[in-house]
């Protein structure tokens, strides 16, 4: 019997298993970083141990100060949750020999599916459809997919569709995965455009019983990161989720696996190549049932719990970490499974700026509350439709530079799935986000997307539907909640005001000068101006508006006769005014930068000034001063939140300055190297322009560069 666990994770998955164990009475052990030390699952557990440091592989990578903090802790069982340590064998086998329960498949499972390469070979020996491919990668016709042989998560692998970009891939592929996994093996195999990605919840005991728990739709991805999850799929039909998990017990079987895993298949009517093994290939169609022919192929095994595994729970009515602890003490599964019920769909919170291209960001998230949740890490009961929250982090947490930008999954449950959209939809659109920017209106887009709703999905999805991915908030909405803002912050300067409090909001000596504010809203600058006299609310622009209610946390608007609540939050030090505006209404929420009345002089940056968009280590720097550059060129790459991020040259030119090595650590803003346009080949470059770049070069390498003020 297991008495005390020792968590080997961080963030929401931790706090997962935390809340399994507090249910059954197991004690717990918590591990964290010294970022971390602040975090809810630290807080949770019942006791916490440090790991001295901030890089992953100092911390939650490092086998030896993991293996040191259970002993410490007194903790006779490990569970590596996800990610991390979770896949690899020789952590296994070091809990093992340490005398401690491994709370997941036997080591050697492990390193029969460690590798992608041989995982392939493998299950093709045991009859699983797997895609072949010619071992001479130039040889291969593009697209292809570059890969790591070991892990998951969208780590280490980049498109290629030109044979001239494949060794860069490869290599920046092989940097990430050796980063992430501490293996650096890579391969590459064609990419096949338009498929499902479908994978199979497997569960076995060390009996011989082993279950197939249905088929997840994971098609919905970004950065080679799922996005969106749901069961069952919509696009799977019973022919297919027949063929779909006899695979998958099979490959169970082929191994010995013992306990939580996923399989994973590739799903088209168009695979490239020869598909060996002995199980057919299966059909699939539309939402009635089965009526095109299509093909599977195996992709990869994953030898731990996944991140989707709510919404298998949530449509079988199990709890996936409470069998994986029985398992490991020996328990027997019965023969079956329980019959599944409903449908569930997971939608991933990130922290990411949809202005910069969706980069993973830091920084505080000042409020995290998603309204409706009927429990955290929780299953529903009878038929009422139910939401549940996973999450990693509460108001207040820092979203730092060295981990996964996840904040949280938000999983619906109901017996439909039109149900369940409309209740994750909801969730999602009343959520108050606030301080950090999120992928939450990319979330909202997708799912009201015809395509989405009417099962069209597929790994291309936001490819195909790009303007989901850049389409601007409502101009219309924008405006008003920056009215909204300018309104409740003016009433809240008047309720802090230390004299004359009593006058009225926007009592004025001139009249005539309206009251003014600017905020730097998700397209640009939004200037208000407004006027509050005994006839009410004038602002410019604004003819229909009127001011129906006013406080400094909540303001209501009428517009053509309709009324909106807006409610207005405000975040930074009162003393200095507010950083950020955060607006939520039923139009939408609008997260807001105020900008100063009298700004303060700034450092001016040089045209071709190459500066860090956000805090991380030193990579690689491709260039050198004095060397000439194509604009697109890679000149200097950075790691930070578990990614590679390339600087590339902003204009064809030459290298004037590289202010950095590789190593080392760069704040945002920091100025990283200096490309000096291409001169006209009629003239040369002004004195001014010179004198800009000299500026810019003098700078503090290390000093955030903004923009000049006007």
């Amino acid at each position: 019997m297991i008495k005390s666990l020792l968590v080997a994770n961080r963030g929401e998955i931790a706090r997962r298993i935390l809340r399994t164990c507090r249910d059954l009475g197991i004690r717990t052990v918590a591990v964290f970083s010294d970022p971390d030390a602040a975090a809810p699952h630290v807080a949770e557990a019942d006791a916490a141990v440090r790991l001295a440091g901030a890089r992953p592989e100092d911390t939650y990578l490092n086998v030896k100060a993991i293996l040191d903090a259970a002993r410490a802790a007194g903790a006779d069982a490990v569970h590596p949750g996800y990610g991390f340590l979770s896949e690899n064998a020789a952590f296994a086998r070091a809990v093992v020999e340490a005398g401690l329960t491994w709370v997941g498949p036997p080591p050697e499972a492990i390193e029969a599916m460690g590798s992608k390469i041989s995982a392939k070979r493998l299950m093709a020996e045991a009859g699983v459809p797997v895609q072949t491919v010619p071992d001479d990668a130039s040889a291969m016709t593009m697209p292809v997919m570059v890969k790591a042989a070991a892990g998951g998560g969208g780590r280490g692998m980049r498109i290629v569709r030109d044979h001239a970009d494949l060794a860069e891939a490869i290599a920046s592929a092989e940097r990430e995965a050796l980063a992430a996994f501490g293996d650096g093996t890579v391969f590459v195999e064609p990419l096949l455009e338009g498929a499902r990605h479908i994978e199979v919840q497997i569960l076995a005991d060390a009996h011989g019983t082993v279950w197939a728990l249905g088929e997840r739709e994971c098609s919905i991805q970004r950065r080679h990161q799922k996005v969106i999850e749901e069961t069952p799929s919509p696009g799977v039909g019973d022919g297919l989720r027949t063929r779909l998990c006899a695979a998958a017990v099979a490959a169970a079987r082929a191994i010995g696996y013992v306990g939580a895993g996923t399989v994973e298949f590739l799903v088209s009517s168009d695979i490239p190549g020869d598909i060996s093994g002995d199980i057919p290939g299966g059909i699939s169609g539309d939402l009635s049932g089965d009526t095109t022919e299509e093909t599977i192929a195996f992709l990869e095994m994953n030898t731990r719990l996944q991140v989707e595994h709510p919404i298998t729970e949530c449509v079988y009515g199990i709890d996936l970490v409470r069998l994986q602890l029985e398992i490991a003490e020996g328990a027997r599964l019965p023969e079956t499974p329980p019959v599944p019920h409903g449908h569930a769909i997971e939608a991933r919170l990130y922290a990411e700026d949809p202005s910069a291209g969706w980069r993973p960001e830091s920084g505080v998230l000042h409020r995290f509350a998603v309204p409706g949740v009927d429990a955290e890490f929780g299953l529903p009961t009878g038929d009422r439709p139910f939401l549940r929250l996973d999450s990693g982090v509460t108001d207040g947490s820092v979203i730092g530079t060295h981990y996964d930008a996840m904040l949280a999954k938000v999983i619906a449950w109901a017996p439909t799935r039109a149900t369940a959209l409309r209740r994750l939809t909801a969730a999602l659109a009343d959520a108050r986000l606030h301080g950090v920017p999120t992928n939450r209106d990319l979330l909202l887009r997708v799912l009201a997307h015809e395509a989405f709703r009417s099962g069209a999905t597929h790994t291309g999805f936001l490819d195909e539907h790009a303007h989901l991915a850049t389409t601007p908030p409502d101009e219309n909405t924008v405006k008003l909640s920056a009215l909204a803002a300018a309104l409740a912050t003016a009433a809240a300067d008047r309720r802090a005001a230390p004299v004359l409090r009593g006058l009225p909001l926007g009592w004025r000596n001139v009249p005539s000068l309206p009251q003014t504010a600017a905020f730097q809203g998700p397209c640009g600058t939004v200037e208000v101006a407004y006027r509050l006299t005994r006839d009410g609310l004038h602002a410019d622009g604004f003819d229909d508006v009127t001011l129906a209610d006013l406080s400094p946390e909540q303001v209501t608007l009428e517009s053509a006769g309709v009324r909106h609540r807006f409610d207005v939050a405000r975040h930074g030090d009162p003393r200095h005014g507010p950083a950020l505006v955060h607006v939520d209404s039923p139009l939408g929420a609008v997260r807001l930068r105020p900008l100063p009345r009298l700004p303060e002089p700034a450092v001016e940056i040089a045209p071709g000034s190459l500066l860090a968009p956000m805090p991380g280590t030193v990579l690689r720097v491709d260039v050198a001063p004095g060397e000439t550059v194509e604009a697109g060129r890679p000149v200097v790459v950075l790691e930070a939140m578990k990614m590679e991020h390339v600087i590339a040259a902003p204009m064809t030119g030459t290298v004037s300055a590289v202010h950095v090595t590789p190593g080392r650590q760069v704040e945002a803003g920091a100025l990283l190297a200096l490309v000096e346009p291409a001169k006209a080949e009629s003239g040369t470059a002004s004195d001014e322009s010179d004198t800009a770049t000299e500026r810019a070069a003098d700078a503090a390498p290390d000093a955030p560069l903004r923009s000049p003020s006007s």
